[in-house]
C-alpha cells in the first residue's frame, strides 16, 4: 500500500472508537493561514484527534487505498466515509477534527455542520492578509505547502518562486473571497467560531494552543507540544511584500 501521506497510515491512527465521538470540531481555514501549525499542535496533545484535510481528493483516494467504499451514492459515501474516519482518528478522550479550507467548502456532497451533527468550529485566521497571498503564490508556484521532515518528505521544489504583480493580487482576492465564504457559512448555521489569530499564536504559542483546548472543553495536556513543523516565511518573502507595495502605489493614481 502506497499512501500519498505517510500520516494517512494506519500506524497513525488512534486506538478503535466506537460511536459517535463527544466532542467534534472543525478547522475552518483559508491558504496559508497557519492551520497546518494548529492542526500539528493539536494532534500533538494526544487531546484533540487529529484534524487533516480529510476531504481534499489526495486525502481520500488514500484512505481508498485503505479500505476502498461500497456506494455509489455521493451523499451516503461522504457520510460512511466520515463514520469511517472517526473510528480511527478520534483521540481516546472522545475529540474528532477535520481542517476544511473554505475553497473545498462548496464542492462537499455533505455539510460538516450536518455530518458532524453540529460540530464546533475553530477559525484560524491571518492578520496580515498580504503576507499571506505571498506564501500562497510562492506555495503555488514550488509546490511546497508544508516543512514537515518528520512524517512528509522534503522534496525539491518543483520551480524557484518568481515575483508576479499579478498573481499576488489574484490571491488577495482569493483570500477576501474565502473569509466571506466562511463569514457567510457561520452566519447561515448560526455558529459562533472559536477565532485564532496566526500573528496572536506565533507570538504566544502556548496561550493560543491551551484556548482551543478549552474551547474544545478538553483539558491542558502534562507539556505543551511543539507542532513539528518550521515556518516557512524568509528574507524573500519581505522583498516581495515590500516590491508588491511599490508597485501597488505606483498603479494608484495620484490624487
Amino acid at each position: 500500500m502506497v499512501l500519498r501521506y505517510r500520516t494517512n497510515g494506519p500506524e497513525f491512527d488512534f486506538p478503535p472508537f466506537t460511536g459517535l465521538p463527544p466532542v467534534r470540531y472543525v478547522l475552518a481555514s483559508t491558504p496559508r493561514c497557519g492551520s497546518n501549525m494548529l492542526a500539528r499542535a493539536l494532534w500533538h496533545t494526544g487531546l484533540a484527534g487529529f484534524a487533516e484535510d480529510y476531504f481534499a481528493d489526495a486525502f481520500v483516494l488514500d484512505y481508498f487505498e485503505r479500505w476502498g467504499f461500497d456506494s455509489d451514492d455521493p451523499q451516503e459515501l461522504a457520510a460512511g466515509y466520515v463514520r469511517r474516519l472517526m473510528t480511527c482518528r478520534t483521540s481516546p478522550n472522545g475529540v474528532f477534527g477535520l481542517r476544511i479550507h473554505a475553497g473545498h467548502l462548496a464542492g462537499l456532497e455533505v455539510d460538516p455542520y450536518d455530518v458532524l451533527q453540529v460540530p464546533r468550529y475553530i477559525w484560524i485566521q491571518r492578520r496580515d492578509r498580504l503576507r499571506q497571498a505571498v506564501s500562497y503564490t510562492m506555495a503555488e508556484q514550488t509546490g511546497v505547502w508544508i516543512l514537515d521532515g518528520t512524517f512528509l518528505p522534503e522534496g525539491s521544489t518543483r520551480a524557484q518562486p518568481r515575483y508576479s504583480y499579478e498573481e499576488i493580487s489574484r490571491h488577495l482576492r482569493m483570500l477576501d473571497r474565502d473569509t466571506s465564504v466562511w463569514e457567510d457559512y457561520f452566519g447561515r448555521h448560526g455558529v459562533v467560531p472559536h477565532v485564532v489569530v496566526y500573528e496572536d499564536m506565533v507570538a504566544n504559542y502556548e496561550t493560543g494552543l491551551l484556548g482551543c483546548l478549552d474551547f474544545l472543553g478538553v483539558g491542558a495536556p502534562a507539556s505543551v507540544p511543539a507542532p513539528g513543523i518550521r515556518r516557512q516565511a524568509d528574507e524573500l518573502t519581505e522583498q516581495w511584500v515590500e516590491r508588491f507595495l511599490r508597485d501597488r502605489r505606483a498603479e494608484r493614481p495620484a490624487s
